[in-house]
């Protein structure tokens, strides 16, 4: 039997992005590898376990920037807006493989 390929197992952000600070890089590596951050609100990421450090303010200026330079895409909704990982940008990202 071959050798199974390995499962890419969740996305890094590349460093050639080149991010002004470590929160934004953060807000956009839990968005792309949690399905319940992608589509998310500022109150819902700022919730997030994986993002428990930052302050509500922060991360909202994280998804502002990242809104800005195209990473992610801005949904008006009836309640507010939800913020959803521009999927265009994926293919720039590098995958983390495992066995």
């Amino acid at each position: 039997m071959p050798n199974a390929l390995p499962e890419a197992r969740a996305f890094d952000v590349p460093e050639f992005f080149r991010f002004q600070k470590k929160e934004q890089r953060d807000v956009l590596d839990a968005m792309l590898n949690n399905e319940n951050n992608d589509y998310s609100t500022v109150d819902e990421l700022a919730k997030s376990d994986r993002l428990s450090q930052y302050s509500y303010e922060v991360i909202g200026d994280a998804v502002e920037y990242l809104t800005g330079r195209g990473f992610l895409h801005k949904v008006e909704k009836p309640y507010g807006c939800v913020y959803a990982v521009n999927k265009l940008r994926i293919p720039h990202m590098m995958f983390s493989y495992t066995l």
